[in-house]
């Protein structure tokens, strides 16, 4: 499976834990006077990120999806809205189509 690009809601806040929180870690140890402060700055991004997590578990679970899914559930979402009973399947695979990578065919999406 190709390398496919992942875009959720928590992903700033990940890359905010990543770049604080290691470097904060690994100075520990050399810190002296400073270590509750580094071990505060440590723990504070990861904090947030676990509520952030939470927070949209409880009341937006879609932002925890991938922006493809988001995508793909609008789109039916405003096929229904035309008040349509069923989705037709045409429709359907225009949207297949549409999450191709580029010179990939339809049936290799069954694979």
């Amino acid at each position: 499976m190709p390398f496919r690009k992942l875009t959720i809601a928590l992903k700033p806040i990940l890359w905010l834990c990543l770049i604080v929180t290691l470097p904060a870690i690994g100075a520990v140890p050399f810190s002296g006077e400073a270590r509750q402060v580094l071990v505060w700055l440590a723990v504070a991004p990861v904090a947030v990120a676990i509520f952030g997590f939470l927070f949209l578990l409880f009341f937006d679970r879609d932002k925890l999806q991938s922006e493809d899914y988001q995508i793909r559930k609008r789109s039916i979402e405003l096929i229904e809205q035309k008040g349509e009973a069923a989705v037709p399947a045409d429709e359907i695979e225009a949207v297949l189509e549409a999450q191709l990578l580029p010179g990939a065919s339809p049936e290799d999406v069954d694979a």
